[in-house]
Parts: C-alpha cells; sequence; structure tokens
C-alpha cells in the first residue's frame, strides 16, 4: 500500500478531459488524502465532433476551469489553438523542453503519462516527450520523479496489437468512482451518453473491470516504468 498524503502528482494531459478519463479517480483519492495534484494540457483547440458539431478553445477552457476547480487540482495549458490534434507535426523539443520545466518547477512525486499505443496522434507524441523528459537524471543535477506511470484509456483499439498490460493500479471507492463520473460531465463537450467509450456509463464499467483485476469493487490501471524505494 501506497499512500498519497503530501505527495505531489503531476497528470501529464495531451487535452482537457483526458485527465479524467485516465485518472479521475487517483485525482479524487489525491483530493481526500491530502495529495496536490497538478494537470500539464499540452493542447487545447477548436473540436471538430462528429456528434455535436465544433467547439471552440474558449468553451473548452471555461470548463476545464470547473473541473479544477471540482477535483481541487492546479493546470497550466501549453499550446492553445493550432496545434490541438497536430502534435504529431510539432517539433518533440518544443514539447519535452516544458515538460522537463515542469518537472523541475513543481518537483512531483509522481508523475503519469498518455498511453504510447493510443490511436490518437496527440496522446502517442506526448507519451514520447514524457519518456524524454523522464529520463534518469543524476538527482543533484535535476529533480528526478520516483514514480512514473502510464495511465490507462477505455478503448481498445489502438495502434498495437499488444495491448495495455498493467502492472499498477489505484484502487477506488464508490464515491471515487461517483467523483470521476461528475468531474467528466463538467466536460461537457465531450461527456457522451452510452455507448460511447467515455461515457459515464462506460467509464463505471471500466474502473469495476479493473477492480475485479485485484479483487477489489474498482480501480484505475497503470503501467509502471520507474518505482524507486529510498
Amino acid at each position: 500500500m501506497i499512500s498519497l498524503k503530501g505527495k505531489k502528482v503531476l497528470i501529464v494531459s495531451p487535452h482537457p478531459d483526458d485527465e479524467i478519463i485516465s485518472c479521475g479517480g487517483l485525482i479524487d483519492k489525491c483530493r481526500k488524502e491530502g495529495a496536490e495534484v497538478f494537470v500539464f494540457y499540452i493542447c487545447v483547440g477548436k473540436t471538430r465532433q462528429l456528434v455535436t458539431g465544433s467547439t471552440n478553445e474558449d468553451i473548452r477552457m471555461k470548463e476545464t476551469a470547473d473541473v479544477a476547480k471540482f477535483c481541487n487540482f492546479k493546470y497550466k495549458f501549453l499550446f492553445v489553438g493550432e496545434q490541438f490534434v497536430r502534435l504529431d507535426g510539432v517539433d518533440q523539443k518544443d514539447i519535452t523542453d516544458p515538460i522537463e520545466d515542469i518537472i523541475q518547477e513543481f518537483k512531483p512525486d509522481i508523475v503519469c503519462i498518455p498511453f504510447r499505443d493510443s490511436y490518437n496522434q496527440d496522446h502517442r507524441a506526448v507519451f514520447t516527450a514524457c519518456i524524454t523528459a523522464l529520463r534518469p537524471t543524476p538527482r543533484n543535477i535535476r529533480h528526478m520523479p520516483s514514480v512514473v506511470l502510464e495511465y490507462d484509456e477505455p478503448y481498445l483499439w489502438s495502434v498495437s496489437d499488444s495491448g495495455f498490460k498493467p502492472n499498477f493500479f489505484v484502487e477506488l471507492t464508490e464515491e471515487n468512482v461517483k467523483n470521476k463520473i461528475q468531474a467528466m460531465k463538467l466536460h461537457a463537450t465531450q461527456d457522451r451518453p452510452d455507448p460511447f467509450s467515455r461515457s459515464g456509463e462506460n467509464l463505471r464499467r471500466w474502473t469495476e473491470i479493473r477492480g475485479k483485476e485485484i479483487g477489489s469493487h474498482a480501480a484505475e490501471a497503470f503501467k509502471c516504468h520507474r518505482f524507486i524505494i529510498s
């Protein structure tokens, strides 16, 4: 068992809503257990929605402010506008350097990064930048987080046949699950009805499936890339 009390958790989120879809339960546990959460959103912009039509960045940024207030975390946007869903065309250094700067400034104990094989090109680009930014470095030179976790996505469609194979779980209570779903509703332009993968019903199902993998009511799953005991 790992205590979150007093810990600092950095979540690198390609877009507003990814932090809740994949780590909403962890964020709620942090709020309840006295951990500090910082979400670094890499990009936000006008969204081409197949269901609801286009949504501009001002609306999504307002939704993000509501989510941050509800979940009690601080946040920052890197790119606003044209880079949205075009991160695979952005120089990696322009993503990696700001992630390094946030790590050095916030000094997190735990860093959560996107799924490497996501169907979304922005997620894959952010994962690669995170792996570079989190490379091992002597601690007398710069801060190196003790725990690095790649987070799960509630989608089986990806660029790899291997799928997501978690080895690290965050156990959730029913209240954590309810607050995760409520936070997703605050990302109103991104919330969807069942049977969409990011519907509240499916987010619940996904946490229950992950929970059964550890003999629990619910959980969020991660792949651990680094865990240092000192």
